[in-house]
C-alpha cells in the first residue's frame, strides 16, 4: 500500500496559524505512580470465565464474574518480544482508564481492576449487554433519526471529558462504542488514545486510528493535529449512522485517502438540512475552522441547532432521554447481542510458550526487550475505590482546542502496529485500527 504522505496534494487545505488559545485547566491525570495499587490483592483465578465476547491481535475480551458480577475482563499478552514502545502505551492505556473511572462519567467505560502474572496483564471492565453500534449497524443498515441524534450527542459528552481531561481519543467508530442494557452509549477502548501532561502541547504526530475516520491533517501527515481529529471521526460516524456507509469510503486505503483529502462531501436527497449543516462542519478539512475547534470548543457543536432545537444537554448527561432502542436480553447472560463466532472460541488464557520461558530465563536484565523484564509493568495494579454516588451535575465550562505548533513528538516516533479490530464485521468490511512510528531503528515484532 502506498503510504499516505506519498499521495500528491492536489490543493493547500489550510495553513499553520500561530495562534494562541487557552485549554481550561483540568483535573492532574491519574498515573500510574499517582494509584494507590495491591499487587496481591487480585488475581485471574478469583474470576469464573465464562464466554469470549472478542478477540484481537494482543488478547481476548472474555465475559466473567466475580462475586455474582459480570464483566469484562481484557487480556493482554506479556510477549518476549514487546519492545519499550508497547510498553509504554499498554500503560497509557491502564492510566487513561484508571483517569477515566475516577471520573465516574455516565458515557465512558469504568475500571474495576488492573492487575497481572507472569504471562498476562489484565483490565477488568464494565460489561454491557448491547455488544457495540458495529453489530447494531449491520442488523439494521443505519438508525432513525433520533436515535443518530441521541447516539451523537452521548458520543459529544463523552469526548468533552475526555478532552477536559487531556486526552486524545484517536479511535472513535462504531466498534469502539458500546451499548449499554439501557440502551444508552459507553465510549471504550483507549489502546491508540494519548494522554498529554500538563507540561506538554496538546498535540501530536502519531499516524494512527482506523482508515475510515482519519482525519485530513493525520492522513498528510505534514503538521501536528490535536482534539479536532476526533471531531472529524464523528462527523463520519454520524454520517454512517444516518445513512449505512461512510462519506468517503472506498475499496482500498489509498483510494479512501484520497476521497478524504480531494473529494466533494456528497449527501442523500432529502437529508436533514440540521445534520446536514453539522456534519459538514465536523468534516471540514482545515481543522482550525472544523465545528469545535474554534475559541468555544466543543460547545460549538453543543449549541448547533441539530442539538439545540431538540435536547436538553442536563436530560442528556442524566439519561433522562429514553433511547428508541434498547438490547433484548433474556437475563444477565444473555448473549444473543454478540459475534457467535466470538462465543465459540475457548476462553484459555494464552499463556508463554516454552521458547519465551527459555528466552526470559536466558537474557540478562539489561539486554532483554522491554517486556521481558520483572520491572517493565511494576505499579500496573489497581483497585478501584469502592463506588460512590455519580456527580450528575456535569461540569459545564468550556473547553478550548489547542493551536498546532511546528516541534516534534518525541513519544510519537517508531513503527507500524496492526491490530485486530474489536469486534469483527461480517456484513461490513473489516476495519482495523493502526499505530504508525517512523524512523525508529528497532526489531518490532507486534503483540
Amino acid at each position: 500500500m502506498t503510504p499516505p504522505h506519498t499521495l500528491k496534494r492536489k490543493s493547500s487545505f489550510y495553513d499553520v496559524r500561530q495562534c494562541k488559545r487557552l485549554v481550561a485547566p483540568p483535573s492532574p491525570p491519574t498515573t500510574i505512580s499517582s494509584i494507590v495499587h495491591h499487587d496481591d490483592a487480585v488475581h485471574i483465578d478469583q474470576f469464573e470465565l465464562i464466554k469470549v465476547l472478542g478477540k484481537g491481535a494482543t488478547g481476548k475480551v472474555i465475559l466473567v464474574k466475580r462475586q455474582a458480577k459480570l464483566y469484562a475482563l481484557k487480556t493482554i499478552n506479556k510477549s518476549w518480544n514487546i519492545t519499550t514502545r508497547e510498553v509504554n502505551h499498554i500503560k497509557m492505556e491502564r492510566d487513561i482508564l484508571a483517569t477515566v473511572s475516577d471520573l465516574r462519567h455516565p458515557f465512558l467505560i469504568q475500571l474495576h481492576w488492573a492487575f497481572q502474572d507472569m504471562q498476562n496483564l489484565y483490565l477488568v471492565l464494565d460489561y454491557h449487554a448491547g455488544a457495540d453500534l458495529a453489530t447494531l449497524l449491520q442488523r439494521f443498515i443505519c438508525f432513525p433519526k433520533e436515535q443518530c441524534r441521541l447516539y451523537c450527542a452521548e458520543i459529544v459528552m463523552g469526548l468533552q471529558e475526555l478532552h477536559r481531561h487531556h486526552i486524545l481519543y484517536r479511535d472513535l467508530k462504531p466498534e469502539n462504542v458500546l451499548l449499554a442494557s439501557d440502551g444508552h452509549i459507553v465510549l471504550t477502548d483507549f489502546g491508540l488514545s494519548k494522554m498529554f501532561s500538563d507540561n506538554e502541547e496538546h498535540r501530536t504526530t502519531t499516524y494512527c486510528g482506523t482508515p475510515e475516520y482519519l482525519a485530513p491533517e493525520i492522513i498528510l501527515q505534514e503538521e501536528e493535529y490535536s482534539y479536532a481529529a476526533d471531531y472529524w471521526s464523528l462527523g463520519t460516524m454520524l454520517y454512517e449512522m444516518i445513512t449505512g456507509i461512510t462519506p468517503f469510503g472506498a475499496p482500498t486505503p489509498d483510494e479512501m485517502y484520497e476521497r478524504v483529502l480531494y473529494d466533494d462531501l456528497l449527501f442523500p436527497a432529502h437529508f436533514d438540512p440540521e445534520a446536514m449543516d453539522l456534519i459538514a462542519g465536523l468534516l471540514e478539512r482545515d481543522p482550525f475552522l472544523r465545528l469545535g475547534s474554534g475559541v468555544s470548543g466543543v460547545f460549538e457543536i453543543r449549541t448547533h441547532p441539530y442539538f439545540i432545537n431538540h435536547l436538553n444537554w442536563k436530560d442528556v448527561y442524566a439519561k433522562r432521554v429514553k433511547p428508541m432502542y434498547v438490547p433484548l436480553t433474556s437475563s444477565e447472560t444473555d448473549l444473543s447481542n454478540f459475534d457467535p463466532d466470538f462465543l465459540r472460541m475457548s476462553t484459555h488464557i494464552k499463556e508463554e510458550n516454552d521458547e519465551a520461558i527459555l528466552l526470559r530465563q536466558k537474557y540478562l536484565p539489561e539486554h532483554c526487550p522491554a517486556g521481558l523484564t520483572e520491572n517493565a509493568f511494576r505499579g500496573y495494579s489497581f483497585i478501584r475505590q469502592s463506588d460512590g454516588m455519580v456527580n450528575q451535575n456535569e461540569s459545564e465550562f468550556t473547553f478550548f482546542s489547542s493551536n498546532y505548533l511546528d516541534q516534534d513528538d518525541e513519544d510519537d516516533t517508531a513503527y507500524r502496529h496492526i491490530s485486530d479490530a474489536s469486534f469483527v464485521s461480517i456484513k461490513k468490511p473489516f476495519r482495523t485500527s493502526f499505530i504508525d512510528y517512523s524512523h525508529e531503528d528497532m526489531d518490532v515484532v507486534s503483540l
